[in-house]
C-alpha cells in the first residue's frame, strides 16, 4: 500500500464535485423537480465531513516531529489556521445573510408558489431569515450556535455544518494525544463508542432539533475520515484493521441517512476513499478506472471547482433564492424540469463567480493572516512538501 507521501489531488474534486451536488439538490427542492439521490444534499455535506477527518489528521500526523502532538503551541498553531481558514468568509456572509434575510424570504414564499405544498409548507423555516437578534448573531459569530437546539438552523445560510466544524477543531488536539496515548484502534474505538452514547442520550432527549449539528451526531463520520489518514501510518494487519474500522463506524445509527441506500452510498465512498488513496497497489481490474476517476478528479476543472468549493457552499443560496423567486413570480406556468435547469443557468455562473472573488480576495489573504500568526508558535518553519490545506 501507499505510503504518507501519496498524491492527494483527488481531494479538489471530492470537495468541488460534493459543493456542487448541494448546490443541484438545493435547486431541486426550490423548483420542485427532484432525482432521489441528488436531491439530498445532506449526503454530500457527509462526504465533506469525512474528508474534514481526514485531511486534519493527515496534516497534523505529517507535521508530527515539527509541531509535537503533546505541546501546547501546536494545539494554538491548529485553531488559529483552523480559524482564519474559516472564518473570515463566513463572517462575510454571515453579514450579508442576516442583512438581508428579510428578503430573502421573500424570495423563498415566492418560489414556493409554485411546488406542490406551497406558502403554508414554508412557514417552518421563517425563523432563519427573520431572526435578526442579538442572541442570534453573537451565536453564530462565536461558532457556539451548532451546540445549540435553538440556534443551529437560524440563518438563511447552510453553515449548520460550520458550526459543527469548529466543534471537532477544538476538541481534534485532544482526540490525537488520545490516539497517541492509547492507540489508534483503541483511542479510536473509545472516541467513537462515546461519542455514539452521548449523541443517542441527545437525540432521545428531544435535544437535536432543526440539524445534526452538534458533534456527537455526526463524530462517526469525521471518525472514518480520520481513519482512512490513519492508515498512512499503519503496516501490515493494523492498516487492513483500520480500514474496516472506517466501514464499520458508518454503521452508527446517528445523524440521518440511516436507511439502506444512504449507507450504501457512505460505504462506497470509504471503499472509494481508500481505492484513490492506494491506487497504486490495487489489482488490474481496478486500478485503470481508479485511475481514470483519479485523473478526472484531479484536472484543472476540479482542481478550480475545488478551490472554490468552500465559497460556493456559503453563498449559493444568497443567489439561488432570489432567482427561484423571480422565476415563480416571471414564469408561474414554467414545468419543473425546465424551472430547474433555468435557476441552474443563472444561479451556477454567479455563484461560482462570486466564490471564486471570494477565494482571490477573502480566502487566500486570511490563509495567509493564519500563518503568519500561526509562525509565532513555530520552533522551525513547517516542512515541504505538504498538501495545502481546505476546508472539508
Amino acid at each position: 500500500m501507499a505510503d504518507s507521501r501519496h498524491q492527494l489531488a483527488f481531494l479538489d474534486g471530492l470537495r468541488g464535485y460534493a459543493s456542487l451536488w448541494v448546490l443541484v439538490g438545493h435547486a431541486m427542492f426550490m423548483t420542485g423537480y427532484k432525482i432521489e439521490i441528488i436531491a439530498q444534499p445532506d449526503m454530500a455535506v457527509e462526504l465533506f465531513i469525512i474528508i474534514s477527518g481526514f485531511l486534519m489528521t493527515y496534516h497534523y500526523q505529517a507535521r508530527e516531529v515539527r509541531e509535537p502532538w503533546m505541546e501546547p503551541d501546536t494545539w494554538k498553531i491548529f485553531w488559529i489556521r483552523r480559524f482564519f481558514r474559516i472564518a473570515p468568509l463566513y463572517y462575510v456572509c454571515l453579514a450579508l445573510a442576516l442583512y438581508f434575510g428579510p428578503e430573502l424570504w421573500q424570495s423563498r414564499l415566492d418560489a414556493a408558489t409554485v411546488l406542490s405544498g406551497g406558502v403554508e409548507e414554508q412557514a417552518r423555516y421563517a425563523s432563519r431569515y427573520l431572526d435578526q437578534s442579538l442572541t442570534n448573531i453573537l451565536l453564530h459569530v462565536s461558532f457556539l450556535f451548532g451546540m445549540t437546539w435553538t440556534h443551529n438552523f437560524q440563518t438563511p445560510l447552510p453553515d449548520w455544518s460550520i458550526g459543527l466544524e469548529m466543534q471537532y477543531y477544538a476538541i481534534f488536539p485532544f482526540l490525537m494525544i488520545l490516539a497517541l496515548k492509547l492507540g489508534r484502534i483503541a483511542g479510536m474505538t473509545l472516541l467513537v463508542g462515546v461519542m455514539a452514547v452521548v449523541g443517542a442520550w441527545l437525540d432521545r432527549n428531544g435535544f437535536v432539533i432543526g440539524a445534526y449539528s452538534i458533534l456527537a451526531m455526526k463524530f462517526h463520520l469525521f471518525a472514518a475520515g480520520m481513519l482512512i489518514a490513519m492508515t498512512l501510518r499503519a503496516e501490515g494487519k493494523w492498516k487492513w484493521l483500520l480500514i474496516a474500522g472506517a466501514l464499520a463506524v458508518i454503521f452508527v445509527p446517528l445523524g440521518g441517512g440511516r436507511s439502506a441506500l444512504h449507507r450504501a452510498i457512505k460505504i462506497a465512498i470509504v471503499l472509494g476513499f481508500v481505492a484513490l488513496l492506494y491506487k497504486d497497489r490495487l489489482p488490474a481490474l481496478l486500478k485503470w478506472p481508479t485511475e481514470v476517476l483519479d485523473r478526472f478528479l484531479s484536472n484543472a476543472p476540479a482542481r478550480f471547482i475545488g478551490d472554490v468549493s468552500y465559497g460556493v457552499y456559503l453563498l449559493h443560496l444568497v443567489v439561488m433564492l432570489p432567482v427561484c423567486g423571480w422565476l415563480a413570480i416571471q414564469y408561474p406556468e414554467m414545468a419543473p424540469i425546465p424551472r430547474l435547469f433555468a435557476s441552474l443557468a443563472l444561479t451556477v455562473p454567479i455563484t461560482y463567480g462570486a466564490a471564486y472573488l471570494c477565494y482571490r480576495f477573502i480566502e487566500q489573504p486570511g490563509i495567509s493572516l493564519g500563518r503568519k500568526i500561526a509562525s509565532r508558535y513555530q520552533k522551525a518553519p513547517p516542512p515541504k512538501g505538504i498538501p495545502s490545506e481546505n476546508p472539508a
